[in-house]
Protein backbone atom coordinates (compact mmCIF):
# COMPACT_ATOMS: atom_id res chain seq x y z
CA UNK A 1 0.00 0.00 0.00
CA UNK A 2 1.42 3.33 -1.17
CA UNK A 3 2.02 5.93 1.82
CA UNK A 4 1.57 9.44 1.33
CA UNK A 5 2.42 12.28 2.74
CA UNK A 6 -0.86 14.19 2.70
CA UNK A 7 -4.52 14.16 0.77
CA UNK A 8 -3.22 16.47 -1.87
CA UNK A 9 -0.22 14.16 -2.79
CA UNK A 10 -2.48 11.24 -3.06
CA UNK A 11 -5.38 13.19 -4.97
CA UNK A 12 -2.73 14.68 -7.40
CA UNK A 13 -1.17 10.82 -7.56
CA UNK A 14 -4.43 9.39 -8.60
CA UNK A 15 -5.38 12.04 -10.96
CA UNK A 16 -1.93 11.34 -12.87
CA UNK A 17 -2.36 7.89 -12.60
CA UNK A 18 -5.66 8.09 -13.99
CA UNK A 19 -4.84 10.45 -16.58
CA UNK A 20 -1.72 8.37 -17.89
CA UNK A 21 -3.49 4.93 -18.11
CA UNK A 22 -4.87 5.65 -21.50
CA UNK A 23 -1.45 5.56 -22.82
CA UNK A 24 0.01 2.67 -20.69
CA UNK A 25 0.77 0.69 -23.94
CA UNK A 26 3.10 4.00 -24.94
CA UNK A 27 5.41 3.16 -21.24
CA UNK A 28 4.15 5.31 -19.23
CA UNK A 29 4.19 4.53 -15.28
CA UNK A 30 4.14 6.69 -12.32
CA UNK A 31 6.64 6.52 -9.40
CA UNK A 32 5.79 7.99 -6.10
CA UNK A 33 8.89 8.83 -3.62
CA UNK A 34 11.32 7.82 -6.48
CA UNK A 35 15.12 7.95 -5.15
CA UNK A 36 18.16 9.00 -6.68
CA UNK A 37 21.46 8.51 -5.21
CA UNK A 38 23.53 11.31 -6.66
CA UNK A 39 28.16 11.10 -7.38
CA UNK A 40 28.27 11.38 -3.41
CA UNK A 41 26.28 8.85 -2.57
CA UNK A 42 23.44 10.88 -1.08
CA UNK A 43 19.64 9.67 -1.71
CA UNK A 44 17.51 12.31 -3.36
CA UNK A 45 13.76 11.91 -3.07
CA UNK A 46 11.13 13.46 -5.82
CA UNK A 47 7.45 13.84 -4.69
CA UNK A 48 6.40 12.26 -8.45
CA UNK A 49 8.52 10.75 -11.35
CA UNK A 50 6.81 10.14 -14.36
CA UNK A 51 8.48 7.44 -16.75
CA UNK A 52 7.98 6.56 -20.73
CA UNK A 53 9.42 3.26 -20.29
CA UNK A 54 13.03 3.38 -18.43
CA UNK A 55 13.33 6.95 -19.05
CA UNK A 56 12.68 9.49 -16.46
CA UNK A 57 10.51 11.89 -18.70
CA UNK A 58 9.11 14.66 -15.92
CA UNK A 59 9.62 15.54 -12.40
CA UNK A 60 6.60 17.11 -10.47
CA UNK A 61 6.61 18.62 -7.50
CA UNK A 62 4.26 19.51 -5.08
CA UNK A 63 3.46 22.82 -3.08
CA UNK A 64 0.36 24.00 -1.18
CA UNK A 65 1.07 27.48 -1.61
CA UNK A 66 3.22 29.65 -4.12
CA UNK A 67 4.88 31.99 -1.74
CA UNK A 68 8.23 33.45 -3.33
CA UNK A 69 10.43 31.38 -0.87
CA UNK A 70 8.73 28.38 -1.91
CA UNK A 71 8.88 28.72 -5.96
CA UNK A 72 12.58 28.94 -5.46
CA UNK A 73 12.97 25.79 -3.37
CA UNK A 74 10.69 23.84 -5.86
CA UNK A 75 12.51 25.28 -9.39
CA UNK A 76 16.13 24.81 -7.18
CA UNK A 77 15.06 21.30 -6.03
CA UNK A 78 13.73 20.92 -9.89
CA UNK A 79 16.91 21.77 -11.50
CA UNK A 80 18.97 19.61 -9.78
CA UNK A 81 16.56 16.65 -10.27
CA UNK A 82 16.15 17.10 -14.11
CA UNK A 83 19.88 17.18 -14.41
CA UNK A 84 20.70 14.38 -11.83
CA UNK A 85 17.72 11.93 -13.85
CA UNK A 86 18.23 13.66 -17.44
CA UNK A 87 13.62 14.52 -17.13
CA UNK A 88 12.63 16.64 -19.53
CA UNK A 89 10.06 18.40 -18.30
CA UNK A 90 9.60 20.17 -14.28
CA UNK A 91 6.47 20.69 -13.09
CA UNK A 92 5.37 22.66 -9.49
CA UNK A 93 1.82 22.26 -8.73
CA UNK A 94 -0.98 22.30 -5.93
CA UNK A 95 -3.07 19.98 -7.87
CA UNK A 96 -5.34 22.80 -9.11
CA UNK A 97 -2.32 25.45 -10.81
CA UNK A 98 0.12 24.00 -12.64
CA UNK A 99 3.40 25.75 -13.58
CA UNK A 100 5.69 23.89 -16.32
CA UNK A 101 8.88 23.73 -17.52
CA UNK A 102 10.44 21.67 -20.88
CA UNK A 103 14.70 22.10 -20.10
CA UNK A 104 14.84 21.21 -24.42
CA UNK A 105 13.77 24.39 -24.83
CA UNK A 106 15.90 27.53 -25.12
CA UNK A 107 15.42 30.78 -22.57
CA UNK A 108 12.77 28.60 -21.38
CA UNK A 109 10.93 29.48 -17.86
CA UNK A 110 8.21 27.94 -15.97
CA UNK A 111 4.98 29.28 -17.51
CA UNK A 112 1.06 28.86 -15.82
CA UNK A 113 -0.52 25.98 -17.66
CA UNK A 114 -4.04 24.14 -17.70
CA UNK A 115 -3.83 20.14 -16.33
CA UNK A 116 -5.28 19.59 -19.92
CA UNK A 117 -2.67 21.44 -21.62
CA UNK A 118 0.02 20.27 -19.23
CA UNK A 119 -0.74 16.37 -19.98
CA UNK A 120 -0.89 17.48 -23.86
CA UNK A 121 2.31 18.74 -23.67
CA UNK A 122 4.12 15.53 -21.99
CA UNK A 123 2.29 13.01 -24.35
CA UNK A 124 2.82 15.33 -27.43
CA UNK A 125 6.33 17.03 -26.55
CA UNK A 126 7.74 19.68 -29.23
CA UNK A 127 10.72 17.98 -31.35
CA UNK A 128 14.42 19.54 -30.38
CA UNK A 129 16.15 20.96 -33.96
CA UNK A 130 19.02 18.75 -33.56
CA UNK A 131 20.04 19.45 -37.71
CA UNK A 132 23.28 20.15 -39.22
CA UNK A 133 23.81 23.46 -37.57
CA UNK A 134 23.62 21.73 -34.03
CA UNK A 135 25.89 18.87 -35.23
CA UNK A 136 28.45 21.17 -36.47
CA UNK A 137 28.43 23.40 -32.76
CA UNK A 138 29.21 19.84 -31.43
CA UNK A 139 31.74 18.93 -33.82
CA UNK A 140 33.44 22.21 -33.00
CA UNK A 141 33.39 21.90 -29.49
CA UNK A 142 34.91 18.25 -30.06
CA UNK A 143 37.89 20.28 -31.96
CA UNK A 144 38.11 22.61 -29.33
CA UNK A 145 38.89 20.76 -26.92
CA UNK A 146 41.43 18.71 -29.06
CA UNK A 147 43.42 21.92 -29.30
CA UNK A 148 43.11 22.70 -25.86
CA UNK A 149 44.30 19.28 -24.46
CA UNK A 150 45.60 17.05 -27.29
CA UNK A 151 48.26 18.90 -29.27
CA UNK A 152 51.20 17.76 -27.84
CA UNK A 153 49.71 14.09 -28.00
CA UNK A 154 50.98 11.59 -30.67
CA UNK A 155 47.01 11.04 -31.30
CA UNK A 156 46.21 15.04 -32.01
CA UNK A 157 46.04 15.17 -35.84
CA UNK A 158 44.44 11.68 -36.44
CA UNK A 159 41.60 12.62 -33.62
CA UNK A 160 41.44 15.96 -35.82
CA UNK A 161 40.96 13.62 -38.82
CA UNK A 162 38.61 11.25 -37.25
CA UNK A 163 36.23 14.79 -36.38
CA UNK A 164 36.66 16.36 -39.03
CA UNK A 165 35.37 13.20 -41.26
CA UNK A 166 31.77 13.64 -42.16
CA UNK A 167 30.54 10.36 -40.76
CA UNK A 168 31.18 12.61 -37.46
CA UNK A 169 28.11 14.59 -38.34
CA UNK A 170 26.36 11.52 -39.28
CA UNK A 171 27.19 9.25 -36.12
CA UNK A 172 25.34 12.28 -33.70
CA UNK A 173 22.10 12.37 -32.67
CA UNK A 174 19.71 13.45 -30.11
CA UNK A 175 17.50 11.12 -28.38
CA UNK A 176 14.38 12.96 -27.33
CA UNK A 177 12.83 10.25 -24.55
CA UNK A 178 16.40 10.53 -22.10
CA UNK A 179 17.24 14.16 -23.57
CA UNK A 180 21.44 13.30 -24.01
CA UNK A 181 23.66 13.79 -27.19
CA UNK A 182 25.49 10.32 -28.10
CA UNK A 183 27.56 8.70 -30.72
CA UNK A 184 24.87 6.14 -33.35
CA UNK A 185 26.09 2.90 -33.97
CA UNK A 186 25.48 2.04 -37.38
CA UNK A 187 27.90 -0.95 -37.05
CA UNK A 188 28.69 -3.36 -33.98
CA UNK A 189 31.71 -4.32 -32.27
CA UNK A 190 35.05 -2.99 -32.33
CA UNK A 191 34.11 -1.44 -35.89
CA UNK A 192 31.38 0.82 -34.26
CA UNK A 193 31.88 4.37 -34.75
CA UNK A 194 32.43 5.38 -30.60
CA UNK A 195 34.77 2.58 -30.08
CA UNK A 196 36.79 3.73 -33.16
CA UNK A 197 36.78 6.91 -31.84
CA UNK A 198 38.51 5.59 -28.43
CA UNK A 199 40.94 3.46 -30.88
CA UNK A 200 41.89 6.74 -32.82
CA UNK A 201 42.16 8.52 -29.07
CA UNK A 202 44.58 5.95 -27.56
CA UNK A 203 46.12 5.23 -30.91
CA UNK A 204 46.04 1.64 -32.53
CA UNK A 205 47.24 -1.28 -30.91
CA UNK A 206 49.71 -2.89 -33.72
CA UNK A 207 52.10 -5.06 -31.82
CA UNK A 208 52.26 -8.64 -32.79
CA UNK A 209 53.66 -10.10 -29.89
CA UNK A 210 53.11 -9.09 -26.22
CA UNK A 211 54.93 -10.57 -22.93
CA UNK A 212 53.65 -11.60 -19.61
CA UNK A 213 55.77 -12.07 -16.24
CA UNK A 214 54.27 -14.22 -13.97
CA UNK A 215 55.46 -17.30 -11.42
CA UNK A 216 56.98 -20.81 -12.17
CA UNK A 217 53.62 -22.05 -9.89
CA UNK A 218 51.43 -20.10 -12.37
CA UNK A 219 52.85 -21.11 -15.46
CA UNK A 220 52.57 -25.00 -14.37
CA UNK A 221 48.97 -24.50 -13.56
CA UNK A 222 48.64 -23.14 -17.39
CA UNK A 223 50.06 -25.89 -18.36
CA UNK A 224 48.55 -28.66 -16.40
CA UNK A 225 44.92 -27.50 -16.77
CA UNK A 226 45.67 -26.29 -20.19
CA UNK A 227 44.17 -22.93 -19.45
CA UNK A 228 44.43 -19.51 -18.93
CA UNK A 229 43.08 -17.66 -16.36
CA UNK A 230 41.63 -14.07 -16.17
CA UNK A 231 41.23 -12.09 -12.83
CA UNK A 232 38.12 -9.41 -11.48
CA UNK A 233 39.42 -6.00 -12.14
CA UNK A 234 38.39 -5.32 -8.03
CA UNK A 235 41.68 -7.48 -7.17
CA UNK A 236 44.03 -5.58 -9.16
CA UNK A 237 46.83 -3.81 -7.29
CA UNK A 238 45.58 -0.91 -7.86
CA UNK A 239 43.01 -0.20 -5.50
CA UNK A 240 41.29 3.24 -6.53
CA UNK A 241 41.41 1.47 -10.67
CA UNK A 242 37.36 0.45 -10.48
CA UNK A 243 36.27 4.70 -10.40
CA UNK A 244 39.47 6.54 -11.56
CA UNK A 245 38.09 7.63 -14.79
CA UNK A 246 34.50 8.55 -13.07
CA UNK A 247 36.25 10.30 -9.84
CA UNK A 248 38.09 12.51 -12.26
CA UNK A 249 35.31 13.37 -15.01
CA UNK A 250 33.36 14.15 -12.22
CA UNK A 251 34.71 15.35 -9.75
CA UNK A 252 34.42 12.95 -7.07
CA UNK A 253 35.58 10.30 -5.25
CA UNK A 254 32.70 7.15 -4.70
CA UNK A 255 33.86 4.55 -2.97
CA UNK A 256 32.68 1.02 -4.64
CA UNK A 257 30.67 0.07 -1.45
CA UNK A 258 28.17 3.37 -2.62
CA UNK A 259 27.22 1.99 -6.07
CA UNK A 260 24.15 0.14 -6.73
CA UNK A 261 24.35 -3.81 -7.26
CA UNK A 262 23.94 -4.11 -10.78
CA UNK A 263 26.65 -1.84 -11.39
CA UNK A 264 28.45 -4.00 -8.56
CA UNK A 265 27.26 -7.17 -11.11
CA UNK A 266 28.76 -5.42 -14.05
CA UNK A 267 32.07 -5.05 -12.60
CA UNK A 268 32.61 -8.42 -11.67
CA UNK A 269 32.07 -9.45 -15.12
CA UNK A 270 35.39 -7.69 -16.28
CA UNK A 271 38.41 -9.92 -16.20
CA UNK A 272 42.03 -8.21 -16.69
CA UNK A 273 45.56 -9.29 -17.43
CA UNK A 274 48.33 -7.07 -17.56
CA UNK A 275 50.82 -7.85 -20.28
CA UNK A 276 53.68 -5.55 -21.38
CA UNK A 277 55.34 -5.11 -24.79
CA UNK A 278 57.81 -7.30 -26.03
CA UNK A 279 60.78 -4.42 -26.18
CA UNK A 280 60.56 -5.27 -21.78
CA UNK A 281 60.97 -8.83 -22.55
CA UNK A 282 63.95 -10.07 -20.19
CA UNK A 283 64.32 -6.81 -18.63
CA UNK A 284 65.38 -7.35 -14.94
CA UNK A 285 63.33 -4.68 -13.07
CA UNK A 286 59.99 -6.49 -14.96
CA UNK A 287 61.74 -9.42 -13.49
CA UNK A 288 62.75 -8.19 -9.83
CA UNK A 289 58.93 -6.67 -10.11
CA UNK A 290 56.76 -8.81 -11.53
CA UNK A 291 58.18 -12.78 -11.55
CA UNK A 292 58.69 -13.71 -8.19
CA UNK A 293 62.47 -11.17 -7.62
CA UNK A 294 63.47 -13.48 -11.46
CA UNK A 295 62.57 -17.07 -10.18
CA UNK A 296 59.37 -16.81 -12.38
CA UNK A 297 59.00 -16.78 -15.69
CA UNK A 298 58.05 -14.42 -19.37
CA UNK A 299 55.88 -15.78 -21.63
CA UNK A 300 55.67 -14.33 -25.17
CA UNK A 301 52.37 -13.94 -27.04
CA UNK A 302 51.34 -13.86 -30.43
CA UNK A 303 48.68 -11.41 -30.66
CA UNK A 304 45.47 -12.33 -32.61
CA UNK A 305 43.38 -9.03 -33.92
CA UNK A 306 40.80 -10.78 -35.80
CA UNK A 307 39.47 -11.82 -32.60
CA UNK A 308 39.11 -8.71 -30.20
CA UNK A 309 35.78 -6.77 -30.14
CA UNK A 310 34.03 -4.68 -28.22
CA UNK A 311 33.69 -7.19 -25.77
CA UNK A 312 37.32 -8.18 -26.06
CA UNK A 313 40.11 -4.98 -26.11
CA UNK A 314 43.52 -5.23 -26.26
CA UNK A 315 45.46 -2.18 -25.76
CA UNK A 316 48.13 0.10 -24.00
CA UNK A 317 47.20 1.61 -20.99
CA UNK A 318 47.43 5.63 -20.76
CA UNK A 319 49.00 6.80 -17.58
CA UNK A 320 48.82 10.43 -16.62
CA UNK A 321 52.52 12.52 -16.14
CA UNK A 322 54.49 13.05 -13.79
CA UNK A 323 53.11 16.26 -12.89
CA UNK A 324 49.45 14.18 -12.57
CA UNK A 325 48.49 15.73 -16.08
CA UNK A 326 45.80 13.39 -17.93
CA UNK A 327 45.98 15.19 -21.23
CA UNK A 328 43.12 12.39 -23.00
CA UNK A 329 41.18 12.15 -19.60
CA UNK A 330 41.04 16.20 -19.82
CA UNK A 331 39.55 16.09 -23.63
CA UNK A 332 37.61 13.93 -22.30
CA UNK A 333 35.87 16.37 -19.37
CA UNK A 334 35.94 19.14 -21.93
CA UNK A 335 33.78 17.49 -24.41
CA UNK A 336 31.32 16.53 -21.87
CA UNK A 337 31.64 20.25 -19.49
CA UNK A 338 31.52 22.12 -22.83
CA UNK A 339 28.35 20.21 -24.18
CA UNK A 340 26.13 20.74 -21.34
CA UNK A 341 27.59 24.29 -21.39
CA UNK A 342 26.36 25.90 -25.17
CA UNK A 343 23.35 22.88 -25.64
CA UNK A 344 21.81 22.47 -22.30
CA UNK A 345 21.74 18.86 -22.61
CA UNK A 346 24.37 16.39 -21.84
CA UNK A 347 26.99 13.99 -24.34
CA UNK A 348 27.42 11.15 -23.48
CA UNK A 349 30.48 8.33 -24.51
CA UNK A 350 28.15 4.98 -24.43
CA UNK A 351 31.00 2.71 -24.42
CA UNK A 352 33.38 4.92 -21.89
CA UNK A 353 32.29 2.64 -19.81
CA UNK A 354 34.54 0.03 -21.46
CA UNK A 355 37.30 2.31 -22.62
CA UNK A 356 37.49 3.85 -18.72
CA UNK A 357 39.86 1.03 -17.97
CA UNK A 358 42.55 1.70 -19.86
CA UNK A 359 43.62 5.06 -18.29
CA UNK A 360 45.69 5.01 -14.88
CA UNK A 361 47.55 6.93 -12.40
CA UNK A 362 51.61 8.35 -12.85
CA UNK A 363 52.49 5.83 -9.79
CA UNK A 364 51.72 2.88 -11.83
CA UNK A 365 53.79 3.82 -15.42
CA UNK A 366 56.89 1.59 -14.60
CA UNK A 367 54.32 -1.40 -15.66
CA UNK A 368 54.30 0.00 -19.12
CA UNK A 369 51.41 -2.45 -19.46
CA UNK A 370 49.06 -3.78 -22.31
CA UNK A 371 46.06 -4.78 -20.71
CA UNK A 372 43.72 -7.69 -22.36
CA UNK A 373 40.27 -6.99 -20.88
CA UNK A 374 37.60 -9.55 -21.40
CA UNK A 375 33.85 -8.94 -20.73
CA UNK A 376 31.92 -11.88 -20.06
CA UNK A 377 29.50 -12.03 -22.16
CA UNK A 378 29.72 -16.13 -23.24
CA UNK A 379 31.07 -15.26 -26.93
CA UNK A 380 34.33 -17.15 -25.99
CA UNK A 381 33.85 -20.37 -24.34
CA UNK A 382 34.99 -20.80 -20.89
CA UNK A 383 36.20 -24.26 -18.64
CA UNK A 384 35.86 -22.71 -15.77
CA UNK A 385 35.10 -19.83 -13.22
CA UNK A 386 34.77 -19.32 -9.51
CA UNK A 387 35.88 -17.07 -6.56
CA UNK A 388 39.56 -16.52 -5.15
CA UNK A 389 41.23 -14.67 -1.99
CA UNK A 390 43.70 -12.80 -3.44
CA UNK A 391 47.38 -13.23 -2.08
CA UNK A 392 47.98 -9.46 -1.98
CA UNK A 393 45.01 -7.50 -0.33
CA UNK A 394 42.81 -10.77 0.47
CA UNK A 395 40.23 -9.33 -1.51
CA UNK A 396 37.74 -12.36 -2.66
CA UNK A 397 37.54 -11.84 -6.72
CA UNK A 398 36.38 -13.80 -9.18
CA UNK A 399 38.34 -15.48 -12.07
CA UNK A 400 37.51 -17.50 -15.61
CA UNK A 401 39.29 -19.80 -17.03
CA UNK A 402 39.60 -20.16 -20.83
CA UNK A 403 41.41 -23.00 -23.10
CA UNK A 404 44.69 -22.43 -23.33
CA UNK A 405 45.57 -20.97 -27.23
CA UNK A 406 41.97 -21.52 -27.71
CA UNK A 407 41.58 -20.18 -31.88
CA UNK A 408 39.39 -17.53 -30.74
CA UNK A 409 41.25 -16.39 -27.93
CA UNK A 410 42.83 -12.76 -28.74
CA UNK A 411 46.53 -13.76 -27.72
CA UNK A 412 48.57 -17.19 -28.21
CA UNK A 413 51.23 -18.76 -26.32
CA UNK A 414 54.65 -19.18 -28.52
CA UNK A 415 57.39 -18.68 -26.03
CA UNK A 416 58.69 -19.25 -22.46
CA UNK A 417 61.47 -17.64 -20.67
CA UNK A 418 63.04 -19.08 -17.60
CA UNK A 419 63.81 -16.65 -14.85
CA UNK A 420 67.43 -15.92 -14.03
CA UNK A 421 66.77 -17.29 -10.85
CA UNK A 422 64.11 -19.97 -11.64
CA UNK A 423 64.98 -23.57 -9.36
CA UNK A 424 66.64 -25.59 -11.64
CA UNK A 425 67.16 -23.39 -15.15
CA UNK A 426 68.10 -26.45 -17.24
CA UNK A 427 66.05 -29.57 -15.49
CA UNK A 428 62.99 -27.43 -15.84
CA UNK A 429 63.25 -26.53 -19.11
CA UNK A 430 63.26 -30.06 -20.27
CA UNK A 431 60.44 -30.90 -17.99
CA UNK A 432 58.66 -28.45 -19.43
CA UNK A 433 59.40 -28.87 -22.71
CA UNK A 434 58.38 -32.90 -22.08
CA UNK A 435 55.44 -31.85 -20.41
CA UNK A 436 54.29 -29.43 -23.26
CA UNK A 437 54.91 -32.62 -25.54
CA UNK A 438 52.47 -35.00 -23.80
CA UNK A 439 49.83 -32.22 -23.09
CA UNK A 440 49.51 -32.06 -27.37
CA UNK A 441 49.81 -36.34 -27.53
CA UNK A 442 46.69 -36.12 -25.24
CA UNK A 443 44.69 -33.23 -27.07
CA UNK A 444 45.81 -35.29 -30.47
CA UNK A 445 44.45 -38.73 -28.99
CA UNK A 446 41.24 -36.87 -27.86
CA UNK A 447 40.28 -34.64 -31.05
CA UNK A 448 41.32 -38.11 -33.07
CA UNK A 449 37.94 -39.85 -30.86
CA UNK A 450 34.51 -39.11 -32.48
CA UNK A 451 32.62 -39.58 -29.53
CA UNK A 452 35.09 -37.39 -27.86
CA UNK A 453 34.37 -33.08 -27.46
CA UNK A 454 37.28 -31.43 -29.72
CA UNK A 455 39.78 -29.61 -27.62
CA UNK A 456 40.87 -26.53 -29.88
CA UNK A 457 44.01 -25.76 -27.92
CA UNK A 458 47.19 -25.31 -30.58
CA UNK A 459 50.03 -26.01 -28.32
CA UNK A 460 52.64 -26.37 -31.53
CA UNK A 461 55.79 -24.22 -32.03
CA UNK A 462 55.98 -23.08 -27.97
CA UNK A 463 59.49 -22.44 -27.22
CA UNK A 464 61.16 -22.57 -24.09
CA UNK A 465 64.06 -20.79 -23.06
CA UNK A 466 66.68 -19.20 -20.83
CA UNK A 467 66.90 -15.26 -19.49
CA UNK A 468 70.20 -14.46 -21.14
CA UNK A 469 70.82 -12.42 -18.10
CA UNK A 470 72.93 -14.16 -16.06
CA UNK A 471 74.62 -11.49 -13.02
CA UNK A 472 71.99 -11.25 -10.85
CA UNK A 473 71.46 -13.47 -7.60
Amino acid sequence: MKKFDSNLEKRLYERLKNSFSEYRNEGYSLKLHDSWKDSYGQVNKYDFVLYKRSNPLAIFEIKSSFSQINMELAKNRLSYGLEETLARFGIITNNKIFYYYDKNLKNSAYIKISYEDLIHQIINPKFIDFEIKEKEQIQNLFLKAADDYLSNEESYLKIKEFINNKTFLNNLRFSRTSNIIYFEENKTGISGFENQFFITLFGEFKDTKICRYTSLSTLYSMLNNTSFRMNGLVGMNDKSEVNYVDNYLNGTQKPLDKEHHSTISAINRRYITSCSSEDNKDNLTMWRLYAEDSKGVCLTFNTIKDNLSDHVLLQKVKYADANGNRPELEFLKAILDSIVFKTGFPFRFRKLGIWKHFFKAYEYSIEDEIRLMVIDDQTIATINSGWVLTHTHSILNPFIDFLLNDSKFPIRLNEIMLGPKCPEQEINKVQIEEMIRRIKRKIKINNENSNLSNIDSNLNNINVILSDITHYR
